[in-house]
């Protein structure tokens, strides 16, 4: 394999010669120029990505932290990421944490060494002031669906509130008034602000908030099956159920079938992403659309803004707005 002293060599230059042209340094002559961009398409060479970063202190990467790697809902993300950066003709190295700070910390710090031009992070276990300190360093870095207060600019995110109060207001609207909630047991803001929605959906409506009626566990198919079947050991008598995510939606309409509960003629069940999962099941999931792919892209295209120097575009908020989507899950009473 052809290396920089080779293709220096071929072109007869000096290897500072080849690695100015590999870092396209105004500096060289056309003749001399030209002369090594033969010898490597000669030699077949591959410049070494990482030593070019080290040399450029450019790396032409975006780093993305995301929660887990096999999540249809961060799958969306990473789709979100990638589209944009590939289209720009640069790359993606994707880290996951799996909502512990260790693993997240070692994630950012893993991306940070390969030189990444600017980091993309889903973050919900570190503090509010490491983060912080990560947003004042030299390489750019956007947030995605947490808000700092002050960094509000680098900050892509949903409201998460409004969009568990609009589930729950869906099934108030069809006549339901005893509604179980189903959350995450993950110390996390979304699982604070989607209870938050749930019990202002109840309070305007006249209905006290009863603790009996919310459980919480992982936020995946195993802990909805989990949660739902503590909710049925509870004998409350619900006619529906709003769920943290469509994981846990899924998990516990497996419950509820098992159990030979109709859906949604005895219970209706909302959940909470829209995910391919929601189109999927049967009967067809009604949900809260939580744009994680355009908001992915969004901070993509910050990243890349930043990375470039260029003006960001501010005419698009950075607050993104949940929508219901109504399928089959939901009757009225």
């Amino acid at each position: 394999m052809a290396n920089i002293k080779d293709v220096a060599k071929e072109a007869g230059v000096s290897v500072s010669t080849v690695s100015r042209v590999i870092n396209n340094s105004a500096s060289v002559v056309p003749d001399k120029r030209q002369a090594v961009l033969v010898a490597m398409e000669k030699l077949k060479y591959q410049p070494n990505t990482l030593a070019r970063a080290l040399v450029s202190n450019r790396s032409d990467c975006v780093g993305l932290l995301v929660g887990e790697i096999d999540s249809p809902f961060f799958a969306q993300l990473m789709a979100g990421v990638h589209r944009v950066v590939m289209e720009a003709g640069k790359h993606v190295i994707v880290t996951a944490g799996y909502h512990q700070p260790d693993l997240e910390r070692k994630a950012i710090q893993f991306m940070q060494e390969r030189r990444c031009d600017a980091l993309i992070i889903h973050s919900k276990a570190i503090p509010d002031d490491e983060l912080i300190e990560l947003l004042k360093l030299d390489t750019p870095v956007f947030l995605i669906n947490r808000v700092i207060v002050g960094w509000e600019d680098r900050c892509v995110y949903l409201d998460n509130e409004y969009g568990a109060y609009l589930a729950t207001r869906h099934l108030l609207s069809r006549g339901h008034r005893s509604i179980a909630y189903i959350g995450t047991n993950i110390a996390i803001e979304d699982g604070e602000s989607r209870l938050a929605g749930y019990r202002k959906a109840l309070e305007e409506a006249d209905i006290v908030y009863d603790d009996r009626m919310v459980v919480k566990a992982f936020p995946d198919e195993e802990g909805g099956n989990y949660a739902m079947s503590e909710v049925m050991s509870r004998d409350l008598g619900i006619t529906a159920l709003f769920a943290y995510n469509d994981a846990m939606a899924a998990g516990a309409m497996v419950m509820l079938q098992d159990s030979g509960r109709a859906i949604p003629q005895e219970v209706s069940v909302v959940g909470f992403d829209d995910v391919i999962l929601a189109r999927i099941l049967k009967p067809h999931l009604t949900t809260i659309r939580y744009p994680i792919n355009e908001m992915g892209a969004l901070a993509a295209k910050l990243a890349l803004s930043s990375m470039d120097d260029s003006p960001i575009n501010r005419d698009q908020s950075l607050r993104f707005t949940p929508r219901l989507i109504e399928r089959q899950s939901v009757i009225a009473r």
